[in-house]
């Protein structure tokens, strides 16, 4: 496991929480990630908004990373794959290809992709990727492969799928933890967060935002969460 990793035993088996943001399976050589938003700065730009090129190319050469890092023989992604029809490009969807044939990759339906997986997309066809992709809650023995948590869901107006079985991977939210200095200044980071029923990974996508709370929001609502460093994570903060 690459250094500065976190170990996590839940349900009978560990995971290990990794700096970069993904889960390491070691039990099923599977590694999680969750809302690459693959498209998303070219969906913007397509609007005419100055956004940066190569964010998706970037996001998917962390992943290729880590997946090799951990000789992952499964890559499976927690939703949000995709961010809009207007980001796909066929130089995008060639690149997501060729990373399927190298990593079999699964992709558990979230919100952003449930309308590509249902639109014709022309001469981009989703079928033609490669990718295994299946309708949440996908049941993974003791786990449980989610997009939507049912931590925030007072927040996000969200609704949980129901009958989830096992102890629930999950993404949706991009966590952060939200730190105030005596000065005024603020610094969000990252942060993977734990309940008694699931773990909530932050985003992966180079460009997605982030839903922050301090600490104490985090405590009240019966969460612990693991603070992403350079190259470091935290032990687990709060409740």
């Amino acid at each position: 496991m690459s250094p500065g990793a976190l170990a996590l035993d839940v349900a009978g088996t560990r995971l290990w929480l990794r700096p970069d943001g993904c889960v390491w399976w070691p039990d099923e050589a599977t590694l999680f990630a969750a809302d690459l938003h693959l498209g998303k700065g070219a969906a913007f730009r397509a609007q005419g908004q100055p956004v940066p090129a190569g964010c998706s190319e970037a996001t998917m050469a962390r992943l290729d990373r880590a997946a090799h890092d951990c000789g992952a023989q499964r890559v499976l992604v927690l939703g949000d794959f995709w961010h809009h029809r207007q980001g796909l490009s066929p130089g995008l969807s060639a690149a997501v290809a060729a990373f399927a044939r190298q990593w079999p990759t699964w992709l558990v339906l979230g919100n952003h992709d449930q309308p590509l997986a249902r639109a014709a997309l022309g001469d981009i066809a989703l079928e033609g990727l490669g990718l295994v992709v299946r309708p949440a809650p996908l049941a993974l023995g003791p786990l449980c492969a989610v997009h939507e948590p049912v931590f925030g869901t007072a927040e996000t107006g969200v609704t949980p799928r129901p009958q989830r079985t096992g102890f629930a991977l999950a993404g949706h939210l991009h966590p952060a933890l939200l730190l105030r200095g005596r000065a005024g200044d603020r610094l969000r980071r990252p942060c993977f967060v734990r309940t008694a029923e699931e773990l909530v990974l932050p985003s992966f996508g180079s460009w997605t935002g982030s839903w922050a709370l301090s600490p104490q929001d985090y405590t009240r609502r019966g969460a612990t969460v693991a603070v992403l460093g350079d190259g470091t994570i935290s032990g687990w903060l709060g409740h």
